[in-house]
């Protein structure tokens, strides 16, 4: 195990998705094929996991916008657990992928046809805050695991009382 990490350590909040909204953050233009360069690191979740029909729509160029949006880091690292929410949250019922996930969780690929980017990008907003929902749900679950801890480890005196003081007032009044 890692310096400092065992089976009762406190566990870590889950920073919430959101998008990086400069400018130069943000990338839409026209698609031109699986090819593009653009898509090259978005290429293995285009691949895996996706609906024949969707498939066929991006290989035959039948998408003619794509929109690239990368996420804001939080607490500096792309979590693992975001992976997974937007994993969870990218199909529709059909099976087809609204958008893709580059390899390093830090962008989001949305393909549309002509004059469709506005209705698909209100599909990935309303997913990332269904996304952002559970992680809040996840966070108050996480607290509440984070002082049933601290209670346990004052009660069977097993804290090193300054540093879970520390974690457990930074648990109590932090909001994130």
């Amino acid at each position: 195990m890692p310096k400092g990490v065992d089976s009762m350590d406190y566990k870590n909040i889950i920073s919430h998705i959101d998008i990086d909204r400069s400018l130069d953050a943000i990338e839409h233009s026209s698609f031109n094929g699986i090819e593009d360069g653009h898509v090259f690191e978005f290429r293995s979740d285009i691949e895996a996991g996706n609906d024949s029909i969707e498939l066929h729509l991006i290989k035959s160029s039948a998408y003619k916008e794509m929109l690239i949006l990368n996420l804001k880091r939080g607490n500096g690292i792309y979590s693992d657990a975001w992976k997974e929410f937007l994993k969870e949250e990218q199909k529709t019922f059909g099976g087809s992928k609204i958008f893709y996930i580059n390899d390093e969780c830090s962008k989001l690929l949305v393909f549309a046809l002509p004059n469709e980017m506005q209705s698909k990008l209100n599909m990935v907003v309303t997913r990332l805050n269904k996304i952002n929902e559970k992680i809040t749900r996840s966070n108050a679950k996480i607290k509440k695991e984070n002082l049933d801890l601290y209670a346990s480890k004052v009660r069977n005196k097993e804290a090193d009382k300054k540093k879970d003081d520390i974690i457990n007032f930074i648990n109590q009044n932090l909001r994130v």
